[in-house]
């Protein structure tokens, strides 16, 4: 049995034949545990506003918020402004992290596909997605997936992820042949891979995470 412990929540997984009395016993014994856990979790992230800077890869995008009543919700770039309509006193957060969904379809598949074709493989759909651990995976049918709050990192570090996930199309595995082959699809893998080691968690407290922290998006 395992416990996982996120801002979302608790989650418990259990063996199939695990009884009630184990279960019940397992969590009864992992409280003291789950308390230290749940006290190191960072607050939770304050409520996008209008005028707030959000991360858009090496930029910042400036947040308008244009109050609707019976209308769309919805937000689009325009130049430097992210234009966000959301009815009045309504967090933004929801209809912000749909456009940046939308974007990262848009921005991510065709490097996916330009980066597997120029290893001589083939992506099969491209996905986009919010997992709690991996910035990306490759299914064994092709189905190569990102999150999509690489788009609230630095490019390098996209396409790091996007070559990383490609070259699984060709090496399913971590071995040192697929490492050799990461090098050569993306030499600079290493500063990149690093940047996620020390921030990544961060990229979870949303898309004004940079300046909550007062951290540099510079990669180098």
């Amino acid at each position: 049995m395992t416990l996982r412990v996120a801002p979302s929540g608790v989650r418990l997984t259990v063996p199939p034949r695990a009884s009630a009395r184990q279960i019940d016993a397992f969590l009864r014994a992992s409280e003291p545990w789950v308390a230290e856990q749940r006290g190191r979790l960072a607050p939770a992230p304050a409520p996008l506003r209008d005028g707030d800077r959000v991360a858009y890869l090496d930029d910042a995008l400036h947040l308008r918020v244009v109050p609707v009543g019976g209308g769309r919700r919805g937000a689009a770039r325009e130049g430097t402004r992210l234009v966000v309509a959301a009815r009045p006193g309504e967090d933004p957060g929801a209809v912000v992290e749909g456009w940046y969904r939308r974007e990262a379809a848009r921005v991510i598949a065709p490097r996916a596909r330009a980066s597997a074709a120029a290893l001589g493989g083939s992506a099969g759909r491209i996905a986009i997605r919010d997992p709690r651990s991996r910035w990306g995976s490759c299914s064994s049918t092709g189905t190569l997936s990102f999150s999509w709050r690489l788009l609230l990192a630095p490019e390098t570090v996209l396409d790091y992820v996007v070559a990383h996930e490609a070259c699984h199309l060709l090496r399913p595995d971590h071995s040192p042949a697929f490492w050799a082959l990461v090098a050569e699809a993306f030499p600079g893998h290493t500063g990149a891979r690093s940047w996620l080691r020390e921030n990544g968690a961060r990229l979870h407290r949303g898309p004004g995470w940079r300046w909550e922290e007062g951290l540099s998006p510079d990669p180098s």
